[in-house]
């Protein structure tokens, strides 16, 4: 049975290149949804995690308690506590950071960035190791801003151009004195940095003589665990909490991910329906190979092959395809999130720079994906062609469905269709966001309906075209009498459309 299986898989290959194509394309969506998603979070997340290779442990103000009716004031991070940070055992340095919303305008006066990715802050001293200057020297004053190398290459600003930006007030035009390189999340993500110096930017925010966060550096042979516990020691747990740089990655490279759980869910969505489109059109061609064959698997029974043997071949048969169209999927879809990512910096995304991420599970789950999805389909013609008796085989008393199924049939199809229905006109008398999931659910039962109806929605639809096809003579008459003849088959055909 499976050197039968075999020879039959290659004795059909033109007929079974569509069920390839129908599950090679279902499975390029998928995997090729997994690789650009985890490919473009991959990419996020590391670069994050480089923004926090110069902070060890990252001291953060905590919230006053409520009093009453009154919410707690956030303490401030001050001076003498930054030096008695810096001078904590195990501490190689201290800085003091100081950040808030700054929106930065190209030369035409549009706004770089976007809302939350709009960040400035300070630039610590005249040499910040968190910010490399590739141009000019750190800012000073009030008429002096540095800004990050790609929203200077976007809006084409030198050392030396006057910018216009804005800080929670009136605009304000500084010179560029110093373009910097940065690992910032949300400057690789397409957002704008500006530095100002440190007083200027303490001012700009509202934070005079204070910080937002303290990073710390620790010296060599230190540990960030072992310097956290020191500077607990140092720190009023009251005014601030410590935490270490691997716990701020982690966090950020967790944001991240959930930020990209939507898109990939919207895409994956898609993904559904090319294999929902693609379970008709495989069911649909195993059954015809199953009608052509049926002589075929009768002799099969009639020398000893059992039901069980019979199913089996069939599976077997699209075990094979299956296999073969899921690692062809799969390569298109690796394919397919390499082309994604380059499509986005074409259409002026900004993406970091990382490698394609296809990862174990993407593999897994698209041979899994194309092998269960092609044997579900061929399960039912393989399992009605074994419980047909040889002799009614042979001749074939078989072929046309019963009276009583397509009666069953169109009864299931019209409760689905009536039920769907009635939802949707249900949730059109719903208001706001309340009636989205009912109507959602009504289109769903709606198009199972529809679906199961279709042997039946077929003969008035024929009948209605019958005056184009007498245009093609006798092919015309030939190709409805087919159609109205099998109408089990005219359905799957017209379902997978």
């Amino acid at each position: 049975m499976f050197r039968t299986a075999l020879r039959t898989v290659f004795a059909h290959k033109a007929r079974l290149l569509m069920t390839v194509l129908a599950v090679l394309l279902g499975v390029a969506f998928v995997s090729g949804t997994l690789v650009f998603t985890n490919t473009i979070s991959d990419a996020y997340q590391k670069s994050s995690a480089k923004g926090f290779d110069q902070v060890d442990v990252a001291i953060r103000p905590e919230s006053a308690e409520d009093k009453g009716d009154t919410v707690g004031a956030t303490h401030k991070l001050t001076r003498p506590l930054l030096d008695k940070v810096a001078d904590a055992p195990g501490a190689a340095s201290a800085i003091g950071v100081v950040d808030g919303f700054t929106a930065i305008a190209d030369k035409d006066g549009k706004l770089i960035g976007g809302g939350f990715q709009s960040q400035g802050g300070n630039y610590w001293g005249d040499k910040d190791p968190r910010y490399p200057l590739t141009a000019g020297h750190a800012p000073h004053g009030t008429g002096e801003v540095a800004i990050d190398a790609e929203t200077a290459k976007r809006a084409g600003y030198h050392v030396g151009d006057t910018v216009r930006l804005s800080v929670d007030g009136p605009v304000l035009e500084p010179v560029v004195t110093g373009v910097f390189t940065t690992d910032d999340g949300n400057v690789a993500a397409g957002g704008s940095l500006a530095l100002f110096d440190t007083a200027t930017a303490q001012t700009l925010f509202h934070s005079a003589g204070s910080y937002d966060e303290i990073d710390v550096e620790a010296a060599a042979g230190t540990s960030q665990t072992a310097l956290r516990d020191a500077l607990d020691d140092i720190v009023p747990k009251e005014v601030a909490s410590t935490t270490t740089g691997r716990q701020l990655a982690d966090d950020q490279a967790e944001m991240i991910s959930s930020s990209m759980s939507g898109m990939k869910t919207g895409l994956l969505v898609f993904a559904g329906i090319a294999l929902f489109v693609g379970t008709f059109i495989i069911a649909n061609t195993f059954t015809m190979l199953v009608a052509q064959r049926t002589k075929e698997l009768a002799l099969l029974r009639a020398v000893g092959a059992s039901r069980r043997q019979v199913t089996r071949s069939v599976l077997l048969e699209a075990f094979v395809v299956g296999a073969v169209a899921a690692v062809a999927g799969l390569a298109a879809g690796i394919g397919i999130g390499a082309g994604m990512r380059s499509l986005m910096g074409t259409l002026g995304a900004t993406v970091p720079d990382g490698p394609l991420v296809v990862s174990p599970g993407t593999v897994a789950t698209a041979l899994l994906v194309g092998v269960l999805i092609t044997m579900l389909a061929a399960w039912l013609p393989g399992r009605r062609a074994a419980k047909i008796p040889p002799v009614a085989a042979m001749s074939s008393v078989h072929a046309k469905a019963t009276t009583k199924s397509l009666v069953l049939r169109n009864t299931i199809g019209a409760l689905f269709a009536a039920a769907g229905v009635a939802v949707v006109l249900a949730a059109t008398t719903m208001d706001g966001s309340d009636g989205q999931a009912p109507m959602g659910l009504g289109a769903v039962l709606l198009i199972i309906g529809v679906f199961v109806l279709t042997p039946l929605l077929s003969r008035p639809l024929i009948a209605a075209a019958a005056p184009v096809l007498r245009i093609f003579g006798i092919s015309g008459k030939l190709a409805r009498q087919n159609s109205v003849r099998n109408p089990r088959r005219t359905a799957a055909t017209a379902s997978a459309l």
